[in-house]
């Protein structure tokens, strides 16, 4: 299979290092991540063994020589619609997976292509750099995948997944799969990114964890989603209290202690915009979007690394 990774970062660069080697592959990231890889190669650290391999790199998606089967949209959400516009320009008809946290990606997409060429992912992998032609996996709990509509395309992704040790099964509701993971990173994720803390075990963060979720919910009713936000909620409460790694940085966490600009407003800052256009108080969201934005201000994590 021909695969672009469009803005490939941490996690678009191990999706790529995984594909490389049964596909023709080209990963499409920074000048400086693309110079240096392209001469030394991506190393990438699982549970302390480091893995060296050289895969294609360029530092530009015009630089791509053929046309892609499929996309896989790397790009941070605040991204998105810059990235959905190259590819839209580039290559209109190719095949789209869409691996982004919350579920914005996959509404903007719709505006833009068929649902046929869709395919999102719920990607619960952990990647970040550790040099800049360096990468450590630090969990991996696969990904669910799948089609708004092309589910014969979907097959053959899955299986060009699975035959390059990519954990992937085949979700049978796509988009409850993602409002699944969205609920959970604009809970116990940003809770992480926040405080660090790598479980639900304390009664105060297990409260705001809740009272986050209740919130999402309520916003939920607003749309036509295809299944129960509520039971929906549960699951993902449930899912919160026996998520226990031994290691984890969560997206917002890692970008804020760069002193990067994080996802927070395709996340809780997403629902906070959704509470406003429906009329819906979402205090503790709001009050957790809040707090990472002035963390984004101030760079005060920054300075502890």
């Amino acid at each position: 299979m021909r695969i672009v990774v469009q803005a490939a970062g941490a996690l678009g660069l191990l999706i790529g290092w995984f594909l490389h080697d049964k596909n023709e592959v080209v990963c499409v990231s920074r000048e400086r991540i693309a110079e240096l890889v392209s001469r030394n190669g991506l190393e990438v650290k699982f549970s302390g063994e480091n893995k060296r391999k050289m895969i294609n790199i360029v530092d530009g998606a015009d630089k791509v020589e053929f046309e892609p089967d499929l996309v896989v949209l790397a790009c941070k959400s605040f991204n998105t619609d810059e990235n959905l516009q190259i590819v839209k320009t580039r290559w209109p008809n190719t095949n789209i997976m869409t691996i982004q946290n919350g579920v914005y990606t996959e509404y903007k997409a719709l505006e833009m292509f068929d649902r046929n060429q869709i395919f999102p992912a719920s990607v619960l992998i952990g990647s970040k750099f550790i040099g800049r032609n360096r990468l450590e996996q630090f969990f991996d709990y696969g990904m669910k995948l799948g089609s708004l509509g092309n589910e014969n395309f979907l097959e053959v992704l899955i299986n060009a997944l699975l035959d390059s040790s990519v954990k992937v099964e085949k979700s049978e509701n796509i988009m409850r799969d993602k409002w699944h993971k969205f609920m959970f990173y604009c809970s116990s994720a940003t809770i992480n990114a926040l405080t660090a803390t790598l479980d639900l075990s304390y009664e105060h963060t297990q409260w705001i964890v809740e009272k986050s979720l209740n919130e999402i919910v309520e916003i939920g009713k607003n749309f036509d989603l295809g299944f129960d936000c509520r039971k929906l909620a549960d699951e993902v409460f449930e899912f919160s209290l026996n998520f226990k790694p031994k290691v984890w940085n969560a997206s917002v966490g890692v970008d804020l202690r760069k002193g990067k600009r994080t996802e927070i407003d395709y996340l809780n800052g997403y629902i906070v915009q959704l509470g406003k256009k429906f009329g819906v108080d979402v205090p503790v969201n709001e009050t957790l979007y809040r707090l990472v934005k002035t963390l984004e201000k101030t760079k005060l994590f920054s300075d502890f690394v």
